[in-house]
């Protein structure tokens, strides 16, 4: 069973190791930064170290704007690819976002050589250093993590507006990242939650991506009106609606998704109690 100071070294290696090519304005490297922060935050809580958990989670939101804005850009070039838009219409728009993009681009790359990212990283230095020992006390803080993360996801989605469904999305991710942390101290067992937590994280993760991206494309629906720009106005107005059944669609699978989790959650409960 490996120690903590393995498991603050795993952090730290990530968030290195993220902060490249984020710095080099890759939209990849943008995900991987935030997502190495987001573990740092759901690790440092658990095991009591909540200013660490603080600082990264601040991070994470001071960039998030930035992280919704590549992946609308995403998903514009692959519907404009597929013809969803008339290719003016793309061409404007795209050209209107990646304005907004270069200037996400510098702030990306300040944010990741931030006086707060580098202090983030000496402090995961120096508490590789510190914890040492107590591994099993350590392991508890992160069981006990868990049992309160999972208290979040134990009931599926139906009926739930989507508002339940962003919180559920949270939470799910939470209780992955503590599940790999376990199993990384040597607990395999908990691979199979993480596993399977992860499919539903993706499932939520596609409908907030399209809901978000749809909330974007009607404020441009807005901003083209504003300035007299009918035609695209227009076309933007039946994009949105050519995609909210898709939504819908992805949001369905989303809810299905979340009964296996909450159903294993539950039985474990169960046992555990029994």
């Amino acid at each position: 069973m490996r120690d903590l100071a393995e498991l603050w070294r795993l952090r730290e290696r990530s968030l290195k190791k993220a902060r490249k090519p984020a710095r080099l304005g890759d939209p990849e490297g943008l995900h991987d930064l935030r997502v190495a922060l987001r573990r740092v935050s759901a690790t440092a809580a658990a095991l009591g170290r909540k200013e660490v958990a603080r600082e990264a989670k601040s991070i994470v939101r001071s960039l998030s704007p930035q992280r919704q804005l590549e992946v609308d850009r995403q998903l514009l070039a692959r519907l404009a690819r597929l013809g969803f838009l008339p290719p003016d219409a793309a061409t404007a728009l795209a050209a209107r976002w990646e304005k907004l993009a270069a200037r996400g681009t510098r702030k990306i790359a300040r944010a990741s050589d931030s006086r707060e990212v580098r202090a983030l990283l000496r402090r995961l230095r120096k508490l590789a250093g510190q914890d040492t020992a107590g591994t099993g006390s350590g392991i508890a803080r992160l069981e006990r993590a868990r049992r309160r993360a999972e208290e979040a996801i134990a009931l599926p989605l139906d009926g739930k507006d989507d508002r339940a469904l962003h919180r559920y999305r949270i939470a799910v991710k939470r209780a992955r990242y503590l599940a790999e942390d376990l199993a990384a101290l040597g607990l395999r067992a908990w691979k199979s939650h993480a596993e399977r937590e992860k499919a539903v994280q993706d499932a939520l993760g596609r409908w907030n991506d399209l809901r978000m991206f749809c909330r974007r494309l009607a404020k441009s629906r807005d901003e083209a009106e504003e300035r007299g720009a009918v035609t695209l106005a227009a076309e933007l107005e039946r994009l949105v609606a050519v995609l909210e059944p898709t939504i819908a669609s992805v949001r369905k699978a989303a809810v299905e998704a979340s009964r296996t989790t909450s159903s294993v959650v539950l039985m474990k409960r169960v046992a555990a109690e029994g």
